[in-house]
C-alpha cells in the first residue's frame, strides 16, 4: 500500500518537473496567495487523476494484467521520450477566463490543463496493475501538489537560474528505468534475446541523444522555455520592490531613531513582507497617517519603487493581491505628492490625477512608466520594410534609428503626423552607419530639430564624404546581380548630401560609452564587416537593432547582408550576435526575425565569396 502511494507520487514528481504544472503554479503564485494555489492544485488534480484512476481499474477487471504490465512499460518509455522534448512552441499557461475566486480557479485551470496530459496518462497506468487504486489517487495528488509547491519555492529563491536540463534528464531516467524494467518482467523470455534487444536498445538510444541534443541546442542558443520566463517573473516579482524600499530609506543620519512599521517606509516593508507570507488579511490597508508624510526620504528611488508598482498592478488581475500593491501605491504617493489618490482604475487616468495635483512629477512618472514597457511595445516602423526607419520611445522623447535615403523623408513626415508626433519630438538619432541609405535625410532632421547623432568614430569622416566606400564587395552572385542592375538603372553610385554637424554628435567612444547607453536605455554594439563604422543596439536582453550586420529579405540569402567590406570582422560580428542574450533581431532591410534563424544561418558564412563591382 506505501509502495504504491510512493512510486505514484515520484513518478508524477518527475512527470511534472519543469513542466506546465510548474509554470502555472508559478504564475498563479504571482495573483494569489500560495495556501490557497496549493489547495486549488490539489482540488484539480484530484477531479482529473480520479478520473484517471477510476478509467485504470476499469481496465484491469477484463484485460489481463500482464498485457497491462507490458503496456504501462512501453507508456513509461514514452513519458520519457515526451519529457526530452524541447518545448519552444509550446504554449504557455491556459488559464481560465472564468473567474471563481482563488481556489476555483486554479482547481479549474489544473482540472482543463491536465485532461490528456502525461500526468493523466500515468495515473491510468499505474491504476490498471495497482492493488490499491486509491492510495494510487492519493500519491499521483501528492505529487502534483508537491511539485506546483516545488516550482513556486524555487521561482522565487532562484528565478531564471533553475537547472531545467538536468532536472529534465532526471525525469527522463526514472520513466526510463521503470519502463525498461516492466518490459523486462512481462515480454516473453522468446523475445528476449540478441536479435530484438539490440536493435531496440539502439534505436531507443539513438531516439534519446537526439532529443538530448535538440535540448542542448536549445540551451546553447538562449531559447527560454516558459519555465524559465515564469521563474524569472515571479522572482523579480518578489525581490524588486523589497529591494528599492531598502533603498528609499535614508538611515538614521536623517532620522534620531528608526520608527519600524510607524513610518511610510517601515510600514510598507511590513506589508510586503506579510504579503509573501499570504497574510494580506491582516493588511491595514488605511494605515497611511499624515503624521508620517514627511521625511527626507530618496524621491528618485521613489519614483522607481512608484513605478515598479504600477507596472505590476498591469499585469495583475486578483484585487486580493492588489490590496497590498495599492497601499504601497499610495504609500509613494505621499511621500512626492503629499497626499495619495483613492482609486485606482487604469494607468492613463492615473496618470492624468497625478499630473491634476503636480504636473511635474505627473511627466516624470509618465517618461518613467514609458521605459518600462516592453521594448517591442514601444518601436514604431516609419519605413517601408525594405529600408526600415524604426523609432522608440525613450526616457526623454524618440530615439530613431537611421534616417533612410532622401527620398523617404516626406513620408516619414506625413507617417509621424498620422502617430501624432512632432519632429521636434526626436531627440537622438542613432546612426548604424554612413551609407545612402542610412543617413540620407539626417541634415534635414538636424535642420529641424535639435536632436544629437550617435555614431561610430569611423562614420564622422564617412558623413562629410557623402559617398558610400566600394572597399570588399558582394556576398553572393545574385547580389552581385542585383547591384549590376541598380547600377544600370543610375542607382549605383550611392551618394547623399555631405553631413557635417560635429557640433550635434555624440561619437560613441571608451569614455562615454556608459553614458550614452544610459540615455538611450541599452546596450551600444559594435558589428564591423559590412562596413568599418557599424554599430548596433542591444535593448533589455531581447531585442537587437542590427542595422546591416544581417537583412531580412531579397536579394539576401541566409540573412547575410549583400555588401561586406570585411569578410573576416563580419564573421566575427555573427559570432559576437551569436554569444549575445537577446530573442529577436531588427534588421535594417526586411521584417524581424528569430535569433535561432541567425544561428541556423552561420554556417554559411564559412561558403561565403566576396564578388568586387568592377
Amino acid at each position: 500500500m506505501v509502495q504504491e502511494i510512493f512510486r505514484a507520487l515520484l513518478l508524477i514528481f518527475v512527470a511534472e518537473m519543469g513542466d506546465k504544472t510548474q509554470i502555472l503554479a508559478m504564475a498563479f503564485a504571482t495573483r494569489f496567495p500560495v495556501k490557497k494555489v496549493l489547495l486549488g492544485i490539489g482540488i484539480g488534480s484530484l477531479l482529473n487523476h480520479g478520473l484517471a484512476v477510476m478509467l485504470g481499474s476499469y481496465l484491469s477487471t477484463f484485460i489481463p494484467m500482464n498485457t497491462l504490465q507490458m503496456v504501462a512499460g512501453v507508456a513509461f518509455i514514452g513519458f520519457a521520450l515526451w519529457t526530452l522534448k524541447t518545448e519552444e512552441n509550446e504554449d504557455e499557461e491556459k488559464e481560465s477566463k472564468i473567474q471563481f475566486g482563488p481556489v476555483g480557479t486554479v482547481a479549474l485551470a489544473f482540472f482543463l490543463g491536465e485532461l490528456g496530459d502525461k500526468t493523466q496518462l500515468t495515473a491510468i497506468t499505474l491504476a490498471a496493475d495497482a492493488y490499491y487504486p486509491k492510495m494510487i489517487l492519493l500519491g499521483t495528488v501528492s505529487g502534483m501538489i508537491a511539485t506546483g509547491a516545488l516550482g513556486i519555492f524555487v521561482g522565487k529563491k532562484m528565478g531564471d537560474k533553475i537547472p531545467e536540463l538536468g532536472i529534465k534528464l532526471f525525469a527522463a531516467s526514472i520513466f526510463m528505468f521503470f519502463g525498461l524494467q516492466k518490459l523486462v518482467q512481462t515480454i516473453s523470455p522468446g523475445y528476449l534475446i540478441p536479435i530484438f534487444i539490440v536493435p531496440f536498445i539502439i534505436g531507443l538510444g539513438l531516439m534519446v541523444i537526439f532529443m538530448i541534443n535538440k535540448l542542448l541546442k536549445q540551451r546553447k542558443e538562449g531559447i527560454q522555455t516558459a519555465l524559465i520566463i515564469k521563474a524569472r517573473m515571479l522572482h523579480d516579482y518578489y525581490e524588486h520592490i523589497q529591494d528599492d524600499l531598502a533603498k528609499i530609506c535614508v538611515g538614521n543620519r536623517h532620522c534620531s531613531f528608526c520608527e519600524g512599521s510607524q513610518c511610510v517606509i517601515g510600514h510598507a516593508k511590513v506589508v510586503i513582507e506579510e504579503a509573501q507570507r499570504d497574510k494580506r488579511e491582516s493588511l491595514d490597508v488605511d494605515g497611511i497617517r499624515p503624521s508620517y508624510y514627511k521625511k527626507p526620504f530618496s524621491n528618485e528611488k521613489v519614483y522607481d519603487s512608484l513605478v515598479d508598482t504600477i507596472c505590476v498592478m498591469d499585469h495583475v488581475e486578483n484585487q486580493e493581491l492588489l490590496a497590498y500593491a495599492q497601499l504601497i501605491r499610495k504609500q509613494m504617493e505621499v511621500i512626492l505628492l503629499d497626499e495619495y489618490i483613492e482609486e485606482y482604475v487604469n494607468t492613463n487616468d492615473y496618470i492624468q490625477s497625478i499630473m491634476k495635483i503636480n504636473k511635474e512629477i505627473g511627466i516624470k512618472i509618465k517618461k518613467l512608466y514609458t521605459v518600462r514597457k516592453p521594448i517591442e511595445d514601444r518601436i514604431i516602423n516609419l519605413g517601408n520594410r525594405i529600408n526600415n526607419l524604426y523609432l522608440i520611445e525613450i526616457l526623454d522623447g524618440y530615439l530613431l534609428v537611421d534616417t533612410g535615403y532622401r527620398e523617404q523623408y516626406d513620408d516619414f513626415c506625413k507617417k509621424l503626423d498620422k502617430h501624432q508626433i512632432r519632429l521636434n519630438e526626436i531627440t537622438y538619432v542613432f546612426l548604424t552607419h554612413a551609407h545612402d541609405d542610412h543617413a540620407g535625410f539626417l541634415n534635414q532632421i538636424l535642420e529641424a530639430t535639435k536632436a544629437k547623432v550617435i555614431l561610430h568614430p569611423e562614420a564622422v569622416s564617412r558623413l562629410q564624404s557623402g559617398q558610400n566606400s566600394f572597399e570588399g564587395g558582394c556576398s553572393s552572385k545574385l547580389a552581385w546581380s542585383f547591384c549590376k542592375i541598380m547600377k544600370w538603372f543610375g542607382k549605383g553610385d550611392h551618394k547623399y548630401q555631405p553631413v557635417n554637424a560635429f557640433d550635434r554628435y555624440l561619437i560613441v567612444n571608451q569614455e562615454n560609452k556608459q553614458q550614452i547607453e544610459t540615455l538611450l536605455g541599452a546596450e551600444i554594439i559594435e558589428l564591423p564587416g559590412h562596413t568599418e563604422d557599424s554599430i548596433g543596439l542591444l535593448y533589455n536582453n531581447h531585442v537587437l537593432f542590427s542595422g546591416d550586420a544581417t537583412m531580412n529579405g531579397f536579394p539576401s540569402r541566409h540573412h547575410v547582408i549583400i555588401w561586406i567590406e570585411n569578410l573576416i570582422d563580419y564573421k566575427n560580428t555573427w559570432e559576437k550576435m551569436a554569444k549575445l542574450d537577446y530573442s529577436k533581431i531588427y534588421p535594417s532591410h526586411g521584417s524581424p526575425f528569430r535569433k535561432k534563424q541567425l544561428l541556423k544561418n552561420i554556417g554559411q558564412l564559412n561558403i561565403i565569396k566576396i564578388y568586387p563591382l568592377h
